[in-house]
């Protein structure tokens, strides 16, 4: 069963490399709690016991990551006519995905409000927030964004989607682009000394501003951000991407023009972003009733 792991996860690396690092994880942990064996002796009962020993010491989270990760693992293998547990028997228990509270556009502006422009770090900061708010990347496409890919002339730019690889434009707004342009000649000449391509850049231990952007550097800087502006519930880079789903989603833009925004290959993906809370059904059904 190890050697299949292995085989596996070099061809999920070659994909989703950073992905692979947790399926290995989990994978190893099936090993650990069920045994060694090959893979054609692998039974439900073999994972109903890992489930089981998930639930007990993780979140239903983590469970049904786990779980579509072994899920995943198997579809692999059968797709290759190996005689081995069908997928279909492998159940994650429905309504336990991760919640991602969508921001809210009041919300936004209080953040952006708090945020200075008198130093170089907090106008980076600043157009880190009016970027996740405007483009509704992924937080992790965004810290992998370099300075070659800004087009300067056209508000845009063209990156790799996280999860596929796809090339899709992102593009913001004329007052995130005047922004954008009084800190790009900060960090071109900061470049010019250090040589570091990423457009967000942080400090290293010798204060240089030659460090790409880490993504958990921007969810404590959201973190906060949010915190200042008085923002009691939890926002995170991810808040930003609902956002803008649901702002373009109440604008009645077209499923395929948000499925096309956030870069998702199955529109099922994209009506996950779509969905309302309860407070945005209440907002919505009330406007039904009020006059035209």
């Amino acid at each position: 069963m190890e050697t299949k792991i292995h085989e596996y996860l070099d061809w999920k690396g070659i994909h989703s490399p950073k992905a692979s690092i947790t399926y290995k994880i989990w994978l190893k942990r099936l090993i650990e709690i069920c045994g060694d064996k090959p893979l054609e002796d692998y039974t439900i009962t073999d994972i109903v016991h890992y489930q089981n020993w998930i639930k007990a010491r993780y979140s239903p989270y983590s469970l049904q990551y786990a779980t579509v990760i072994i899920k995943n693992f198997f579809q692999f293998y059968r797709d290759q006519n190996y005689n081995c547990l069908p997928p279909s028997l492998i159940r994650r228990k429905r309504g336990m995905a991760k919640s991602h509270r969508a921001i809210k556009e009041e919300e936004f502006e209080k953040i952006i409000s708090i945020i200075p422009e008198n130093e170089f770090h907090f106008l980076r900061d600043k157009v880190i927030t009016r970027m996740l708010w405007d483009t509704g990347v992924r937080v992790s496409e965004l810290c992998d964004l370099d300075i070659s890919q800004i087009d300067t002339n056209n508000r845009r730019a063209v990156i790799a989607t996280k999860k596929t690889a796809n090339m899709r434009t992102i593009l913001w707004s004329e007052e995130t682009h005047q922004l954008l342009l009084r800190y790009l000649p900060i960090r071109v000449e900061l470049f010019n000394h250090n040589k570091a391509s990423a457009l967000f850049v942080g400090q290293n231990f010798n204060r240089s501003w030659n460090t790409r952007l880490t993504t958990r550097s921007v969810e404590r800087m959201v973190k906060h951000y949010a915190k200042r502006a008085g923002i009691i519930e939890k926002i995170t880079p991810h808040s930003f991407r609902h956002g803008w789903a649901h702002k373009r989603r109440d604008q009645n833009a077209p499923l395929s023009f948000i499925q096309k925004g956030l870069g998702h290959l199955n529109p099922i993906s994209t009506f996950i972003y779509e969905q309302y809370s309860d407070m945005d059904f209440e907002r919505s059904a009330k406007a039904y009733f009020s006059p035209v």
